[in-house]
């Protein structure tokens, strides 16, 4: 089965193993619903888009794949309270605070997206070592009178719960003759990709997708599991299949699935 997954306007043609434990369908993965790149038309130095990953992120660089540059960006991104400001300039990012402009590592982190907390105490941050394909990162920050605070490793438990959970599960259906099982045991327990989804309980709690690896040496490749966190301790609250997380949150602000035909 072929499945196309999306970030960006960039579309990567990827074969799909589906795995039982979360989902009994052949998917195709794709970007939120929004949209990443805000219209054909839209300047892209300007625009406001949302990030590949999260309706409730913007996305700073507008850039979609590895080699892109958008050095003429420009974009100023208040916190709810209109307080704090990200200012982009290029790939110089500075988070402006009472009229001080404090350094940030946001304009080391390719297609990054940035995610305000509801009460502008916090921000989380989405980007990518490598274009589309990754690996995909979260990252979460205090913003104090005197620049950002990174809390670290919000996200530790979530790349070994997520290998634990495939380990774990059955093999998938299609995995049924002695060459499909060799073939299995070839493919890596990939679980490199942490993508922010959105803040919960103000700014205590955050919501992010685990992805199961984009490409073919994978197994349950471009599959996802929905993490609740608690942003202080690090410790997991909640864990959601593709599916219940949809029906708890929506699409809007997750990796969308969509049931697949064979192409």
């Amino acid at each position: 089965m072929i499945s196309r997954w999306r970030v960006g306007p960039l579309w990567l043609c990827l074969v799909l193993f589906v795995p039982t434990v979360f989902s009994q369908e052949v998917n195709r993965v794709t970007q939120n619903e929004q949209g990443t790149d805000c219209g054909k038309k839209a300047d892209r130095r300007y625009a406001v888009c949302h990030g590949a990953w999260s309706g409730k992120t913007v996305a700073l660089f507008n850039t979609w794949m590895a080699p892109d540059t958008n050095l003429g960006r420009r974009l100023d991104l208040p916190s709810p309270d209109g307080k704090k400001v990200i200012q982009v300039s290029g790939f110089h990012v500075r988070l402006n605070v009472n009229g001080k402009r404090y350094w940030t590592p946001f304009g080391n982190m390719h297609d990054a997206e940035v995610g305000w907390a509801p009460d502008s105490t916090r921000l989380f941050v989405t980007w990518s070592e490598s274009g589309a394909l990754g690996p995909w990162h979260t990252e979460v920050y205090d913003v104090t009178e005197a620049g950002l605070v990174e809390i670290p490793s919000v996200t530790r438990h979530v790349r070994a719960e997520l290998k634990r959970r495939m380990k774990g599960a059955p093999l998938p259906k299609w995995v049924a003759t002695p060459e499909d099982r060799a073939m299995w045991s070839s493919l890596e327990y990939c679980g490199d990709h942490v993508v922010g989804s959105q803040w919960l309980n103000g700014s205590s709690e955050i919501l992010v997708a685990a992805l199961a690896g984009p490409d073919s040496g994978c197994k349950y490749m471009g599959d996802f599991v929905v993490y609740r966190i608690e942003v202080a301790t690090g410790k997991i609250l909640q864990t959601y299949s593709e599916k219940d997380a949809q029906n708890t949150f929506g699409n809007e602000d997750l990796p969308r699935v969509d049931a697949d035909d064979d192409l």
